[in-house]
């Protein structure tokens, strides 16, 4: 039954890397992962149906300690598939003075589907929250023809939120960076009276109201961010996935969170 279920998600992890390279490419990033994911169920299949066929093979130290690390790596990925989408808040924390609003990857004709899905969202919570301030966080990668934050604030424009309503942070190239470049704007474009204040809960008499707008599937690890940067009371506001992207997202960014772990961003 055992070999069934590793050859089965051997398989899927195989049809899952053909239906994103057909609907996004085969430049959506981190897409050999699904490959390789198929190649671990095989092999382990492999292993299980020799250690039950020979019982003197299951004894061996390199076979245990596969089966182990592979074990070990399906029960890691569960609890941070859990920690991801466990407490997505419902509903976005009204008048809010700052929102970062975290950038993804933008194409010769604009925003890209996950970065599409986090403006509208954007643009959502400003026409309820007029005063809100957004910070466009995103630099330029290679191969983007612009910076995010400029396509984001283009994009917005002709969506009928007012420039005047957006600050652009256009050097971060990544979450760290993001969540770090877009405090210190913040920093700067506080009221003189608390300009020179740190965002931190000691000391401050009332801390600037600060939330972060990114897709579901990465709220977690942007909060975790921002409490590391100092951002203690911070809000998140989750945009919806692109439905057939959203494993695949959700895969990549909990390989994320151990990697921030590991770098002790978070």
């Amino acid at each position: 039954m055992l070999i069934w279920v590793l050859l089965t998600g051997a398989l899927l992890c195989l049809i899952y890397f053909i239906v994103i390279v057909a609907y996004a490419g085969i430049g959506t990033s981190y897409v050999f992962l699904w490959l390789l994911f198929a190649g671990v169920f095989a092999v382990t299949a492999g292993l299980v149906s020799r250690c039950q066929r020979y019982p003197e093979y299951a004894r061996l130290r390199p076979a245990v300690s596969f089966l182990t690390l592979c074990s070990a790596g399906v029960i890691i990925m569960l609890i941070l598939q859990i920690l991801i989408f466990y407490r997505i808040p419902e509903t976005a924390e009204p008048d809010l003075e700052y929102l970062i609003v975290l950038g993804s990857r933008v194409k010769e004709d604009g925003p890209g589907r996950t970065l599409k899905r986090r403006l509208d969202k954007a643009a959502e919570y400003v026409a309820e929250n007029p005063d809100t301030m957004l910070i466009l966080s995103g630099g330029q990668e290679r191969g983007e023809p612009e910076s995010e934050a400029v396509v984001m604030r283009e994009y917005l424009v002709s969506n009928g939120v007012p420039a005047s309503q957006m600050i652009l942070e256009d050097q971060s190239t990544n979450t760290m960076e993001n969540i770090m470049f877009s405090r210190e704007l913040i920093e700067q474009n506080r009221s003189p009276e608390t300009a020179g204040q740190e965002i931190v809960r000691e000391g401050f008499v009332r801390p600037p109201r600060i939330g972060v707008l990114t897709s579901n599937y990465h709220l977690f690890r942007a909060m975790k961010i921002a409490q590391k940067q100092g951002i203690f009371d911070v809000s998140g506001i989750a945009a919806s996935s692109d439905p057939v992207l959203l494993v695949h997202m959700s895969v990549r960014d909990a390989l994320a969170i151990l990697k921030e772990r590991l770098l002790g961003h978070l």
